[in-house]
């Protein structure tokens, strides 16, 4: 399974609302204080993450 790294918070809870799968979520390696969310890679969530993006 290949895995993608989302750094928006924002992204993050768009894609969740467009029902694609978090793995799980780690600390940010540069600042603590913030997290980077896992997804599952797909075809459909690079569609969805390019659609987000072109907003």
């Amino acid at each position: 399974m290949t895995e993608i790294k989302i750094f928006s918070k924002r992204v993050a809870t768009l894609l969740i609302g467009k029902g694609h799968n978090l793995l799980r979520t780690e600390d940010n390696r540069k600042d603590k204080k913030f997290l980077v969310f896992i997804f599952e890679d797909s075809k459909e969530l690079r569609k969805d993450l390019t659609n987000i993006s072109n907003k």
